[in-house]
């Protein structure tokens, strides 16, 4: 029986190592390219005309399992050792065998699950033998255009010039008796504790890169001996030096007499000089010196003492834990919200809208001899005047506008003489455009809650956000409400843009789009927040996710004294032991009853605030749901949604303006960014809370809003687990937007990134790219999302290869047709209800009513936007429902398709000979 691990996470890999092991290369030839047989580099090209040469990889922690055992700060990385072979092995192919410097620029992460493109590209000779090399990656998945990340550049030198100079120095330098003369061992004992203390200092090194097997001190130097894992030998042959061996022998480093008052943890910043002088070795001899605080030296030789490696130095320098952290967050997990220019073009788009300001408006448009293709509501007049100072705490009346919103939009989307016509939105300052820009939280909110209705209704809904109550094209307020609307509409861009802001006469269009390393500044988790200095108040501090915060809060940001705010306090599930836990953490926590839609709630709860640690953050993360799509939306079900969002936002802002608070901290989601199809009411909620955000930021207050995406919660908690068993099925499944679940440690690493951005807004959410991607190949993706993944090329409606349904029908009696358009509406149901086994749709009685097969009112609407792709037809968003069984919609469908069946061909042709023959 084996022995049981002595410490915790101790494993061994296992896998081929011949031409099927991970670092053999594919035939690549094929590709037109050669192939490199070395472990991290798969096919070399040159690029004509330009004398670079450009190496590419694919690296995972599946392909090549043993780079999991190099960890620093909780996150696996790529050792710098790595980088340097890498360099080493492209400066081979091009005759410059030697880096004369190689500098690291940003870590390269890598995550359980994904896959990073790798690149190294050498550049052309310089003129004096030199060649310039970067290493760059990028996520697998991320597509064309998708910005790359350099990790490292430098220079790269002919070898001949340097090997005889170095190979004279290791052979003087090196000891001629081993271990040398007057050297003092290292306690075995110390030796063996080593990688104990290393991981106490942040690093975490897996049996792969446990390489120390001996040490000595002697002449200001550190000697030791250092070698491969014994499954890891076969491999070495494949490699100039193995990154392991490299990265062991810096491991000596420990041994030094240093000032312990530096950093704890560090990382190689820069190489220099470096030559190989033998390549395949499996255990080494290391000479370390030091000739700085964070500068060393090494020697490298094999166990004859013949020189294998030289390093002139390698510097290091201190890194923040907490910096580490947020890239490994930030990577494709981070995205931010630009605001990209579009052309205006005049005549081919301009509308002439018809102005409706209520339900009886449209009512009356309905029953009008012509009905109009274009309504207008002007909403600029509810927002808050564009000339008061950004700090105003009055706006417009979030309920009063949204209702006033949401009833027009009912109204005319239960119209069915208004099915063909568009619905076009005018706002003022809705959303903030430009850097520093205030945004009117109430207006926005509208915007949440038709970003909603575009999903649900594809192509009939326009956003447009004004930056003036007056006409865009002469300057003036005067004229009726139809000519000012037709002065701001009669510009607009000619590409289908749904969502639009006019600045200065200029349009733009909305994007989401990754957040820049430059948009996260270099400070830790804890640095410039002051988050543990004081009091932080969580409200739905007793939630699933308000709960995960808190234990966050305590062990990583050091926070002391806590305030968890939930309508229930003590009484919600597991606030007992929630706070026994956090108690025993070495928090002091106060569990509080408050409604935070309650003003004067909240106010006295601010007051209870202890004295001895007054309140220095707030993470508003109260929230409830209640889904349901736009026409089935009330008044009431808008304001439930609102009161905890938006309210406790309004209360929290208004109260805690004059405390010197370090962080404001809103818990938005991606819904009110994106309009997430049957969450037109959350979608309004958190717009709101976006745009809270920028109008504090723009008053000089701190503020950030987290627009989350999917989180993973176990069923039966937080809003998630209220959620029926199909809907959380149809959310949790790769989506519809291509948006993955973030697990609670990925959400707590965004959350620190997202307090060190300089962003009022910020979309932490892990991003399916190839779903995306997928989607865009069947039909459109959410219009922010367009600069993320390029637009389908072809028609949407019918999947190649795949005849036309009309087409399908022709020629068919009026059985066979409704034969036909049953077997697409079962099939497509079964897509929206999750079944993904080619036969399960059969399954589905298509005699029984919607509700009993667990299709709602937002599933109703996907096989709405389904059947519409495949017939080409203009259908209203009631349409499942008004048919509410799968037969009788295959019914409907044939009566509104009006394709002739055989039958009608027949009884049309006797009467023509009928009536020639008289």
């Amino acid at each position: 029986m084996p022995e049981l691990p002595t410490y915790a996470f101790q494993r061994a890999h296992y896998w081929l190592t011949g031409e099927d092991g991970p670092g053999a290369a594919d035939d690549v030839s094929a590709a037109g390219v050669d192939g490199l047989g070395h472990p991290l580099l798969g096919a070399v090209v040159e690029v004509p005309e330009s004398g670079e040469v450009l190496f590419t990889s694919r690296l995972s922690l599946a392909t090549h399992p043993w780079l999991a055992d190099h960890v620093a700060a909780g996150v696996v990385l790529l050792p710098g050792a790595a980088f340097v072979e890498l360099a080493l092995r492209a400066g081979d192919e091009v005759g410059c065998g030697a880096v004369e410097e190689l500098v690291m620029e940003a870590p390269m992460v890598l995550a359980e699950g994904a896959a990073a493109q790798v690149r190294v590209s050498v550049a052309a000779d310089d003129g004096t033998g030199r060649r310039a090399v970067r290493v760059h990656s990028r996520a697998e998945d991320a597509g064309l255009g998708t910005p790359w990340t350099r990790h490292a550049s430098g220079t790269l030198r002919p070898a001949d010039d340097a090997v005889a100079a170095a190979a004279a120095a290791a052979s003087t330098a090196g000891p001629t008796v081993w271990p040398p003369a007057g050297a003092v061992a290292v306690d075995p004992a110390d030796v063996e504790g080593l990688y104990d203390g290393l991981e106490q200092a942040g690093y975490r090194y897996g049996p792969v890169f446990q390489g120390l097997r001996a040490a000595w001190r002697g002449d200001g130097a550190v000697y030791a001996e250092v070698a491969l894992a014994d499954e890891h030998r076969d491999l070495a042959a494949a490699f100039g030096l193995h990154p392991a061996l490299l990265d062991a022998a810096m491991h000596t480093l420990a041994f030094h007499e240093r000032d312990e008052s530096e950093p704890q943890l560090v990382l190689p910043f820069a190489y220099r000089d470096v030559t190989l002088h033998a390549s395949g070795a499996t255990a080494l001899r290391v000479r370390v010196a030091l000739s700085g605080t964070h500068t060393m030296t090494l020697e490298l030789a094999d166990g004859a003492g013949a020189p294998i490696a030289s390093l002139g130095s390698v510097v290091s320098r201190p890194v923040d834990p907490g910096q580490l952290a947020g890239t490994a967050a930030t990577a494709d997990r981070m995205f931010r919200v630009a605001w990209e220019e579009v052309p205006a073009r005049g005549g081919s788009r301009a509308l002439r809208p018809v102005p409706v300001a209520d339900a009886g408006d449209v009512h009356r448009l309905s029953a009008a001899p012509e009905t109009p293709d274009t309504l207008l509501l002007d909403l600029r007049g509810a927002a808050a005047d564009a000339r008061e100072t950004a700090d105003a705490r009055e706006t417009a009346d979030v309920r009063e506008v949204t209702g006033r919103a949401l009833r027009v939009a009912r109204a005319w989307l239960a119209e069915p003489s208004l099915l063909s016509s568009r619905l076009v939105v005018v706002t003022r300052g809705a959303v903030a455009v430009r850097e520093g820009d205030p945004a009117d939280p109430a207006t926005a909110a509208v915007w949440g809650l038709m970003a909603s209705a575009q999903a649900e209704n594809p192509g009939r809904v326009l956003l447009l956000d004004a930056d003036t109550e007056t006409d865009a094209d002469t300057g003036t307020g005067t004229g009726t409400g139809t000519d000012r609307s037709t002065g701001v509409l009669a510009r607009l861009p000619a590409a289908d843009e749904p969502q639009l802001a006019l600045r200065d006469g200029q349009w733009f269009a909305r994007r989401l789009v990754r957040a820049a390393a430059g948009d996260v500044p270099d400070a830790g988790p804890g640095d410039g927040t002051g988050l543990g200095d004081g009091t932080v108040l969580v409200t739905g501090g007793t939630g699933a996710l308000g709960a995960v915060v808190a234990r966050h809060l305590v062990a990583v940001h050091g926070v002391r004294s806590l305030v968890l705010a939930g309508r229930r306090g003590e009484k919600a599930p597991g606030a007992a032991g929630l706070a026994a836990e956090l108690t025993a953490a070495g928090a002091r926590v106060r569990i509080a009853a408050c409604d935070v839609a309650d003003r004067d709630a909240v106010a006295a709860l601010l007051g209870e605030v202890p004295a001895d640690a007054p309140l220095t953050a707030v993470v508003h993360a109260a929230g409830v749901l209640d889904d349901g799509v736009l026409t089935a939306l009330t008044p009431e079900r808008l304001d439930t949604v609102l009161r905890a969002k938006a309210d406790g936002a309004r209360h929290l802002d208004e109260l805690t303006r004059d405390s010197a608070l370090a962080a404001f901290v809103l818990f938005s989601s991606a819904a009110g960014v994106l309009g997430n199809p049957g969450q037109g009411n959350y979608a309004a909620a958190n717009a709101y809370l976006d745009a809270l955000s920028h109008r504090r930021r723009a008053a000089g207050l701190p503020a950030v809003s987290l627009a989350w995406g999917m989180w993973e919660q176990a069923a039966g908690t937080g809003m998630a687990g209220r959620l029926a068993t199909t809907e959380r099925h149809r959310t949790t499944r790769t989506t519809r937007g291509g948006v993955a679940a973030l697990a609670p440690a990925e959400g707590m690493q965004l959350f620190d990134a997202a307090l060190r951005t300089g962003l009022p807004v910020v979309v932490p959410m892990k991003l399916d790219l190839a779903a995306l991607r997928a989607q865009a190949a069947a039909g459109p993706v959410a219009p922010p999302m367009r600069t993320l993944v390029p637009p389908a090329r072809r028609a949407p409606a019918v999947a190649a290869g795949e005849e036309p349904v009309s087409a399908r029908l022709a020629g068919l009696d009026a059985e066979e047709q409704e034969g036909v358009l049953l077997g697409l509406v079962l099939r497509e149901a079964g897509q929206v209800l999750g079944h993904t086994a080619p036969t399960a749709s059969t399954a589905l009685d298509p005699d029984v009513v919607f509700t009993e097969i667990g299709l709602d009112s937002l599933m109703a609407v996907e096989l709405r936007d389904r059947l519409a792709r495949h017939t080409a037809l203009r259908l209203p968003p009631s349409f499942v429902f008004d048919h509410p069984t799968l037969r009788m919609l295959a019914r409907q469908l044939r009566a509104e398709l009006s394709v002739p069946d055989t039958d009608t061909d027949t009884d049309a042709n006797a009467d023509t000979d009928t009536d020639t023959n008289s």
